[in-house]
């Protein structure tokens, strides 16, 4: 029994509001389907954040619509559960896969302990669907895990959560693997962006499909290592074998742009990316010396006939210590010219006109307007209290 795992395709998707974008993640998708299709397989697992909004447009459905009649035809079920950009934010709506779901192009799991149950030669699958748990939940979701029980044959859990062992920062997990139940064969995530995948000792299979197309530039670097795509799970045999499967998408890079020799980088990256088959998306970190922006946008420009779209991620230029202090007696400057608009304001426009040292007071008052007790006792003064 062959499956297809997929997950986190945020079909809808708007990556710097372009058109082009939408377009790249539907054409991920297709790939993924074809995929599907053409190796013949038994079922598509999604795992999570099929779309990327709670509530799509017409347009996004309808693209989701058009891929998933396909696999109907083929008579391959696409399993899914809802992943945390599914899940409605307000409370009676639905979500966006309900009306894939009735027309049968969806099987939508959303009792985790109903399993959805394929038969196939001496194989018996048992799918468990996890929805999303935010944090707040995530007891539930332990109990949840804990109270689960396999079925003979083989098993496998869908989930889409944060890992420990994967994102170790505070309040981005809500499982570790050490929380898994044991006894199954494959446990599909979803969620995490980047490809992972870890084998117990028992055989089993932890496996993080990843997005098939980069949602955000954190994920350049994972791409660069593990590709994107979804993975072909035989699960056939007790232990399961993986296959990697990519998807071709546009390419995104970080790219670090030196002021003291810009025009020569921008000039070597024009040559480079004048052979790619997909205009890339670039993320400049800027170093060297200062720049004014006018001057460095206008050079940057060259570099929209040979890219889709560039951003400025990052700015490192470092200042030099005489244009330092130059900035700082500006901004002095600056501070003192606003602060005598407002005494000239308060004192001699001002209906109720203040007297300038009642004025210097609320100059006084704005500075200090985080200290409480400095603020109760200069509103006493211009009070007159």
């Amino acid at each position: 029994m062959i499956l297809l795992h997929i997950s986190d395709t945020h079909l809808g998707k708007r990556q710097y509001n372009l058109d082009s974008r939408e377009k790249d993640i539907y054409d991920a998708f297709q790939q993924l389907i074809e995929v599907a299709i053409n190796e013949h397989v038994d079922a598509v697992i999604h795992t999570g954040d099929l779309f990327d909004v709670s509530d799509p447009p017409v347009r996004v459905i309808h693209e989701a619509y058009k891929y998933l009649k396909k696999l109907k035809e083929k008579n391959i079920p696409f399993i899914s559960i809802p992943g945390d950009h599914d899940t409605p934010k307000r409370k009676g709506n639905i979500y966006p896969q309900f009306l894939l779901y009735e027309l049968d192009l969806v099987k939508l799991l959303l009792d985790p302990l109903k399993p959805y149950v394929m038969n196939k030669g001496d194989v018996s699958l048992n799918i468990f669907g996890f929805r999303h748990f935010p944090n707040l939940a995530k007891d539930e979701l332990l109990k949840l895990l804990n109270s689960l029980k396999t079925q003979p044959n083989r098993n496998i859990i869908m989930l889409h959560q944060g890992f420990k062992e994967v994102l170790p920062y505070e309040g981005a997990w809500q499982l570790s693997f050490a929380n898994l139940p044991k006894g199954f064969n494959y446990y599909a995530c979803g969620h995490i962006h980047t490809r992972y995948m870890h084998k117990n000792n028992d055989g089993s299979v932890v496996a993080i499909a990843g997005s098939p197309d980069i949602m955000r530039e954190e994920e350049i670097e994972g791409y660069l290592k593990n590709k994107k795509g979804a993975y072909l799970v035989d699960i056939s045999k007790q232990e399961p074998t993986i296959q990697l499967i990519n998807t071709d998408i546009r390419p995104q890079e970080v790219v670090e742009l030196d002021t003291r020799g810009i025009d020569s980088t921008i000039n070597e990256l024009i040559a480079k990316y004048r052979s790619y088959s997909k205009k890339p998306i670039l993320h400049i970190v800027i170093k060297g010396e200062p720049i004014k922006r006018d001057l460095l946008y206008s050079k940057l420009q060259k570099l929209q006939e040979v890219t889709e779209h560039y951003r400025i991620y990052k700015d490192l230029t470092v200042m030099s210590k005489e244009d330092l202090k130059k900035l700082i007696n500006n901004d002095v400057n600056n501070v003192n010219n606003i602060n005598n608009l407002i005494i000239n304001y308060l004192t001699k426009e001002y209906t109720y006109k203040f007297s300038e040292e009642d004025a210097k007071l609320v100059i006084e008052l704005i500075e200090n307007v985080d200290n409480d007790t400095k603020v109760e006792e200069l509103i006493k003064k211009i009070a007159g209290v």
